[in-house]
């Protein structure tokens, strides 16, 4: 879900390889804490939900980067 938002982003270069990485990490580890089980995500409805959240998380990780200054690789892309 997460590789889904980020990899236009990456394509585009609107963050580098690091940026994906850290952001892949950070979201994917928001999600896990949101799916208690395997079974929710059989649910078509519950999938598209956790694909918003993770579109979401994504762009706020990725405007986090960008206002970042210029160099400052401590952003934490999780807020």
């Amino acid at each position: 879900m997460v590789k889904v938002s980020l990899k236009p982003r990456y394509a585009d270069k609107e963050i580098d390889k690091d940026q994906y990485t850290d952001i892949n990490k950070s979201v994917s580890r928001k999600l896990y804490e949101l799916v208690r089980d395997a079974t929710a995500l059989a649910n078509q409805a519950e999938r598209e939900r956790l694909q918003g959240v993770a579109n979401d998380e994504v762009a706020k990780a990725v405007a986090a980067f960008r206002s970042a200054p210029a160099g400052d690789t401590t952003t934490d892309a999780s807020d």
